[in-house]
């Protein structure tokens, strides 16, 4: 006799290719992100450290994403295979959240965005790696373009640096490499809100003992302080869930590289929300982050 399929859990089928769903979730993600990043100055100026923006980045994210598997209703349950896999996956999380933000402590802003943002290309060479292929002549043209374009945007200045902060800096972008690879080949069928709820947790309880460890949290003293934290914590938390949703659509390489709009979105809110104006050689970085986006997908089109 036919017997009721047991409640769904947290290991699904492999999601239809759908790409351009793929693209807008990490274009929403980039753009989230970009604009919290333009914010964090505010919530800096207003009182509070990064360890506790991240701290609470963290507790919003998991409380959100665990919302919406309960909302849906969602498994948490996930095979014990994985168990390992998902405790790596969040440790990468958490200092995904805190090494960019913590190696500003010893090196300039830009230079510590660019050094994480050498991911997008460790994705490519990673994946060409594991694969045994080549990168292939345009798409190299592309990575190098964008990361180039970076470095011209964020204006880097190659004086003296400690070396702290360009080690925090590159694990930080080495970590998002490896996690963005690490889901997409042994996350497959993976339920992205169960997957992201446990990498979130994970994150949330290291941050938050690394907060207590370090003299415990640091709250906003102004109004300007609690509004922009508040605003970083808001448009981050809820772009992650975004990012990890278009890895499994469109791939780690691409959804990589789209987010390399996330600096180019947030030089825009700058200029929206501050009045900073952008200079010709930022213009002409931004164009080439697009231009090596455009032709990175070009490629991917040509291979279907």
């Amino acid at each position: 006799m036919y017997k009721r399929s047991p409640r769904r859990c947290s290991t699904l089928p492999e999601p239809e290719h759908k790409p351009t769903v793929g693209y807008v979730y990490a274009v929403v993600a980039s753009l989230g992100l970009g604009a919290a990043v333009a914010l964090s100055r505010a919530a800096y100026d207003g009182g509070t450290d990064p360890i506790s923006v991240a701290a609470a980045r963290s507790v919003f994210g998991m409380l959100l994403v665990a919302g919406l598997c309960l909302a849906t209703g969602r498994s948490l349950r996930v095979p014990r295979r994985l168990w390992l896999h998902l405790l790596g996956l969040g440790l990468l999380v958490g200092y995904m959240f805190y090494g960019h933000i913590g190696a500003v402590q010893y090196i300039p802003v830009g230079l510590a965005a660019l050094l994480f943002f050498m991911y997008p290309p460790l994705v490519a060479v990673i994946v060409a790696v594991l694969d045994r292929r080549k990168l292939g002549f345009p798409k190299g043209v592309a990575l190098v373009g964008s990361f180039v374009g970076l470095a011209l945007m964020l204006g880097v200045d190659f004086g003296s640096l400690d070396w702290r902060g360009v080690v925090m800096a590159l694990a930080a972008g080495i970590g998002c490499a490896v996690n963005a690879v690490w889901i997409s080949r042994v996350m497959r069928g993976v339920d992205v809100l169960v997957m992201t709820f446990y990498m979130t947790a994970i994150a949330c309880v290291m941050l938050i003992a690394i907060a207590i460890v370090s003299g415990g949290v640091t709250l906003p003293t102004s109004t300007g302080g609690w509004l922009g934290a508040s605003l970083v914590v808001l448009f981050q938390g809820c772009s992650i869930p975004f990012f990890y949703a278009a890895i499994p659509r469109i791939g780690p390489e691409k959804t990589a590289v789209l987010n390399n709009l996330q600096p180019v979105s947030s030089i825009l809110f700058a200029y929206f929300l501050f009045a900073q104006t952008l200079s010709a050689v930022q213009f002409l970085g931004g164009t080439m982050v697009l231009g090596g986006i455009l032709l990175m997908q070009w490629q991917g089109r040509r291979r279907f």
